[in-house]
This record gives C-alpha cells, sequence and structure tokens, in this order.
C-alpha cells in the first residue's frame, strides 16, 4: 500500500474512536456528573447517581437476568447452528433448502416486528402462553436470534473441512453421537467459540426482540437503560451506568474468548 498505509490507518482509528472509544467515554462522564450534559452546575460530578443504580434492586435483578441470558446463549447458540448448519451441509434430508430458506429469512425480519410476532406467537400458542413474561421465553429468544449468522458461519466451516475424518470415524465404528463429540466438536472449537461471544454479546443487548415479552421480573440491562433514559423518566445517568455495564460485560466476555478461545480444539503442534 505504500504511503497509503498511514492514510488506511488513519480512517480505521478515526472510526474506532468514533464509533467505539468515544460513545464509552461519554457514557462515563455522564454516569458522574449530576445532571447530564449541564456543565453550569455548582456541583458537575457526583457518585450519587452510581450509589443509586448499585444499591436498586431492579437493576442487580436486570443484571442478573442478563447474565443468564447472555450465558445461555452463549453456550446453546453455538451447538444449535453447528447441528443445524451439519444438517443442511452433510445430510441429505427432504425440507432441507426450506429449512436454508427460513434461516436466511429470520435474518431479514426487524426487530420490533420479530418480537411481534413472537409475542403473538406465544400467546396464540397452546402451551407457550404460560411462558410470557418469564425468563424461558426470553431464553428461546436469546438463543435464535442469531440463527442467520451462526448457522452460515457454521456451514462455510463444514463445507472447508471435508468429511474425511467423519468417515473414517464411521468406519472405525463409531455412532453419530460420538463422532460428533469427538471429531466434530474439536474440529468447530475455535469456531463455537467465536459464534458463542458473538451471541453471548447479541443477547446482552438484545431490546427489540424481547421487549415485548419480559415481564418486570425479567427485565434485561438493555431495557432497564432504554427505560431510563424515556422522556418521562429522563434519567440518562442511571441510562448512561446501565449502559456501562453492557459495554463491560460485552468486552469482559471477548477478552476472555480470545485468550482462551485457542487452547481448545484441535492443536496443530499436537
Amino acid at each position: 500500500m505504500g504511503a497509503w498505509r498511514f492514510v488506511t490507518f488513519g480512517l480505521v482509528l478515526f472510526l474506532l474512536v468514533l464509533l467505539t472509544i468515544g460513545p464509552t467515554i461519554t457514557l462515563i462522564f455522564q454516569s458522574f456528573m449530576t445532571r447530564a450534559g449541564y456543565f453550569n452546575l455548582d456541583t458537575i460530578f457526583t457518585l450519587k447517581h452510581w450509589q443509586r443504580v448499585l444499591t436498586d434492586g431492579i437493576f442487580l435483578n436486570a443484571l442478573r437476568t442478563t447474565l443468564i441470558l447472555a450465558g445461555v446463549a452463549a453456550v446453546v447458540s453455538p451447538l444449535l447452528f453447528s447441528l443445524l448448519a451439519y444438517l443442511l451441509v452433510r445430510t441429505r434430508l427432504p425440507g432441507r433448502g426450506a429449512l436454508d430458506l427460513i434461516i436466511w429469512g429470520s435474518g431479514a425480519m426487524p426487530g420490533m416486528l420479530t418480537g411481534l410476532g413472537l409475542l403473538w406467537l406465544f400467546l396464540g400458542t397452546p402451551g407457550l402462553a404460560a411462558l410470557f413474561g418469564s425468563i424461558w421465553a426470553l431464553i428461546i429468544v436469546v438463543v435464535l436470534q442469531g440463527n442467520t449468522t451462526g448457522t452460515n458461519t457454521m456451514k462455510g466451516v463444514f463445507v472447508q473441512i471435508g468429511a474425511d475424518m467423519e468417515e473414517a470415524a464411521r468406519i472405525s465404528g463409531s455412532g453419530w453421537i460420538r463422532t460428533y463429540i469427538r471429531i466434530w466438536i474439536p474440529l468447530l472449537m475455535p469456531t463455537l467459540i467465536l459464534i458463542g461471544t458473538f451471541n453471548f454479546v447479541l443477547a446482552a443487548g438484545a431490546t427489540s426482540s424481547i421487549i415485548l415479552l419480559a415481564g418486570r421480573g425479567t427485565v434485561t440491562l438493555s431495557l432497564l437503560a432504554l427505560e431510563f433514559a424515556g422522556a418521562d423518566v429522563g434519567q440518562w445517568e442511571e441510562a448512561s451506568i446501565t449502559g456501562l455495564f453492557i459495554v463491560a460485560l460485552t468486552v469482559i466476555m471477548a477478552t476472555v474468548a480470545r485468550i482462551f478461545g485457542q487452547r481448545f480444539g484441535i492443536q496443530h503442534e499436537r
């Protein structure tokens, strides 16, 4: 690239500051301000908003709910999407094409429209109505919401790896379950960790897909931040603190995945 590498680096750095570092710094400042955006007050900065949020039972419950949803999504989603990808790539079952179209189509649905459809589904389906407002309904939604990206990422990995090892395992007498656990999961582990991290981030910040399904006892951090920032509440400082916790959760998860992600699965040096 020659001298253009400096221009490219500058553009990337500018976007990094504009889209990530800048908003995070703004949230930090707002969380400590007596009144967000007002610098002409006698006392500009205070800790009372942090004290109020950290001792609020609703916030602590929202934090717990978010951790449960994000943790379950990070564990269950990669395994589920890998199974879907396996069915689409490695089998010849009828209806695979329709399933593939459904997975692609779900990714094109707007979040609020998806939430409305899920609301009708839970309220209009016998057996699911009892789950409305519970954490189980939210778990189902957050597990499935990243299916388009997760499944198609897994499909690409299955195509690239090939079926040689699976065929060798079958010839050696291994059944499908043992083959999947002993062969495919180690081979897919880096991608499973990547998709798990991605779905953790999606679940931690999910709003439009779960807003119509959540009850007062199952409010998440993202929904609580939206409530704080509402025009009738106007607690921007508390909303900033809640947003910082969402950012912290995602950064911690991404860091842990980066540190330990390469230690699992197949190691080339072994």
